[in-house]
């Protein structure tokens, strides 16, 4: 199924909430995001019984993305790609980000539209999204395949364990 973003924009219900965004690197901060809960998307495309997992893909786009003109240079491979279990997309805290601080979201932060998931840790509210998919394994993210010793899968934000860095 597609759904235009102007099309999502009329079928749900815009709120705004805000959530503690933190960082691996140690900090953090409070954002005022508005958009949709996550779970209002999946009740309107109604995935398989099979989906155990929601997979998040990336804007490939090097012109809007410098980075991603760097080739094998790049910070990281891209599509940059997320994924949450589908019993955590569920969870009424996650969240379709498609503004902050009540303004259109910036390209820099994230338009059109970027996943926020305030338990985990930012790397897993990722930007620019512009495939979601309902998937029965596991997605591998990008950090994962990146350096799977400091950025696993869950990413949950623990205080009492600090990164391997």
């Amino acid at each position: 199924m597609e759904i235009d973003l102007d099309d999502l924009k009329k079928q749900l219900t815009l709120e705004e909430r805000s959530y503690r965004f933190r960082c691996v690197e140690g900090w953090s901060m409070v954002v005022p995001w508005n958009g949709y809960s996550l779970s209002s998307l999946i009740k309107k495309v109604k995935p398989l019984s099979s989906a155990k997992y929601i997979r998040f893909e990336t804007l490939v786009d090097p012109v809007s993305f410098p980075d991603q003109k760097r080739g094998s240079f790049s910070a990281v491979e891209y599509p940059y790609v997320e994924g949450l279990r589908i019993d955590k997309a569920y969870n009424d805290l996650s969240f379709l980000a498609i503004g902050l601080y009540s303004e259109i979201m910036p390209k820099q932060n994230g338009a059109p539209i970027r996943l926020v998931v305030p338990w985990k840790y930012g790397f897993k509210s990722i930007k620019s999204i512009v495939k979601i998919s309902f998937v029965d394994k596991e997605p591998l993210n990008t950090w994962q395949k990146e350096n799977a010793d400091e950025y696993g899968f869950y990413a949950n934000v623990n205080p009492n364990v600090d990164h391997p860095r």
